[in-house]
């Protein structure tokens, strides 16, 4: 459907706006008539190419204006894009967005990149991919450069699976690192797309059934956005010395940064926490991209556009790293940790042939956790080390619960109620004895948060 075909179904369908763009329909509205758009496309009045011409004209050029066009369809499913969001929604709510309705096809796979989001933080591209019918979803893979070739320094590109035709926020690109960066004016970006076909794709392999290159602006107002409260305050935490440095807001995300003391015994891992203002309203850790921290800035629900006067930071539960205890040693051979392993996990290891091996830690399910609502915790790092010291990628594992280890295999081992299993698989595996990485060593809930006011 393009622009013309979508304002013909907007002419015809009855629907009233989703509450969340009913304001910002309103602000789109005044907009328009002091801005006097419609003045600066030249057509005979009464013109009804004219009327058409000028729709097609503010839609590509004019974000407040498409998204006052809540009923055509791309645009309302943009809403319930970020409905499970509060910082998205919130900037959806505030104009903050940008629309590009670029679409292109190869090989039987269509993408289609409908909006964008950006700030000083980062920025979250909206697409949907279609393809064959059999495809139950798609993988993209994109990199970005600026239009003259100049790559992103210090940023990280995560994306997320595509459900067929489904409006997603599938790409986030996230900026870190000591230096603020400088959004570009434009992007370019290629994206290749894997299509997952149940019987016919290799999940263990990449392979791209299509290539993409799209090039397209950032909108000014994404420049310059943000803002930082000091904090600068000193706790302990769990017997280590933790500084809150500051907090970023992002009209995106927000952003809470931390420094440990380097003589602390243990290193912070993971950190469960929110925050909340004066009003009692909440701010989740976590982000609309599934990423949860960079280094040792912890990632939250933006409270940007309400614009706080207050904010208290309560820490619910504290992961942490024996600094003396990075790597378990382990024989492949008997199966078994060869030095003590943390409180509370366990190890098993078998070998399944000359060069391949499995490993799996296991441990307690973290609490509230049921059959219908399981959270899991990272036990390793996805390295090992070779007995020569060489410390070496593995690659993705398989997390989750059974009652039997090493099923349908020689090995097969009861698994202890309520316990989970992190399973690596290790190719390319000569030796007897490695040493794998681990990321936690041990956590602590906190019964009574531990509370601090930060504005």
């Amino acid at each position: 459907m393009n622009r013309m075909e979508e304002y013909e179904a907007l002419l015809r369908e009855p629907e009233e706006l989703p509450p969340a763009l009913e304001n910002t329909v309103g602000r789109a509205r005044a907009r328009a008539r002091r801005r006097r758009l419609w003045r600066r496309v030249s057509a005979p009045a009464g013109s009804v190419a004219a009327v058409f011409a000028v729709f097609v004209l503010m839609v590509n050029v004019w974000t407040p204006f498409a998204l006052a066009c809540a009923k055509v369809p791309v645009l309302r499913e943009l809403t319930a894009a970020v409905a499970f969001s509060p910082s998205l929604k919130a900037a959806v709510e505030n104009d903050y967005v940008q629309y590009i309705g670029q679409s292109q096809t190869d090989n039987g796979i269509t993408v289609n990149l409908e909006y964008l989001m950006a700030d000083q933080g980062g920025l979250t591209l909206f697409l949907s991919i279609t393809g064959p019918e059999e495809a139950t979803s798609f993988m993209p893979s994109p990199e970005f450069t600026t239009p003259d070739g100049e790559g992103l320094e210090g940023c990280s590109v995560l994306m997320d699976s595509v459900a067929p035709g489904e409006l997603t926020n599938a790409v986030t690109v996230a900026f870190k690192g000591e230096e603020e960066p400088q959004l570009p004016e434009a992007l370019h970006m290629t994206c290749e797309v894997q299509a997952h076909i149940p019987g016919v794709t290799d999940h263990e392999t990449w392979t791209a059934d299509a290539a993409f290159t799209f090039d397209f602006p950032l909108d000014q107002r994404f420049r310059g956005q943000g803002r930082t409260v000091e904090v600068n305050r000193w706790i302990q935490l769990d017997g280590n010395d933790i500084r809150i440095v500051d907090l970023e807001l992002y009209p995106t995300h927000a952003r809470l940064n931390l420094e440990q003391s380097p003589d602390n015994a243990e290193e912070l891992r993971g950190l469960n926490f929110y925050l909340e203002d004066g009003e009692g309203n909440r701010y989740e850790e976590g982000s609309a991209s599934g990423l949860a921290a960079l280094g040792d800035s912890y990632l939250f629900e933006s409270p940007y556009f309400s614009d706080p006067d207050s904010l208290t930071l309560y820490i619910t539960r504290a992961e942490w790293l024996e600094k003396s205890q990075k790597f378990i040693t382990v024989s492949l051979k008997t199966g078994e940790a060869l030095e003590p392993m943390p409180e509370g996990m366990e190890i098993s290891a078998i070998r399944l042939d000359e060069t391949t091996a499995r490993v799996a830690f296991l441990a307690p399910m973290p609490p509230g956790s049921s059959e219908t609502s399981m959270n899991f915790y990272q036990l390793g790092t996805g390295h090992y080390r070779a007995p020569d010291g060489t410390v070496k990628y593995i690659g993705g594992h398989s997390t989750y619960v059974s009652d039997t280890l090493w099923r349908d295999t020689p090995y097969e081992t009861p698994i202890p109620e309520g316990y989970f299993v992190e399973e690596y698989t290790i190719e390319h595996c000569y030796w007897d004895v490695i040493s794998m990485g681990l990321h936690v060593s041990r956590r602590t809930t906190f019964d009574d948060p531990v509370t601090l006011a930060l504005q």
